[in-house]
């Protein structure tokens, strides 16, 4: 009995990590609503210094964006140099997961933040990093781009329903 897995295709590819993608940017959206529903009376107060959640969702969202950049680029600059369109594509897969995650992570902050205190300022921050993380949704042209395929490997690429080998 034959176990193998389907060829990876690049359709295939951009569909599971858009679905990859969209479970990730679900999580955080859900929470947020469910948070929001549960809430009876939701106020927004930006200026209650001894809320610690004040400072420390705004700094995790900012510190979120720029450290999964910053890694984003590390991890794609060093994956351009290498051979194999197979290999480039597993690079950004985890390039991306790890830029996701840094976003989805500061984003569940802000819906949990949200839901322990009723500020809808940490729910305006974790909308404002869902937004940013829907922005950042996987698409053809964001991974040519992003692995800068070049010559055969971008051909090899176009060939949206041919295996890669």
């Amino acid at each position: 009995m034959d176990q193998s897995t389907a060829p990876l295709t690049p359709n295939s590819y951009i569909k599971t990590l858009s679905i990859i993608h969209l479970g990730l940017l679900a999580g955080p959206f859900i929470l947020g609503v469910i948070a929001y529903l549960q809430t009876e009376h939701p106020f927004l107060d930006y200026t209650n210094a001894e809320d610690v959640f004040i400072y420390v969702v705004p700094i995790f969202a900012l510190s979120g964006i720029f450290i999964g950049n910053l890694l984003f680029k590390q991890i794609m600059t060093s994956a351009v140099n290498i051979d194999g369109l197979r290999t480039k594509l597993a690079r950004f897969q985890t390039a991306s997961l790890i830029k996701y995650a840094l976003i989805e992570g500061p984003a569940l902050l802000g819906a949990v933040a949200f839901l322990n205190t009723g500020n809808l300022t940490y729910l305006y921050i974790a909308g404002v990093m869902i937004l940013f993380l829907y922005l950042l949704r996987p698409t053809k042209e964001k991974i040519e781009l992003g692995l800068q395929l070049k010559g055969e490997e971008k051909a090899q690429f176009n060939k949206s329903n041919q295996p890669i080998p």
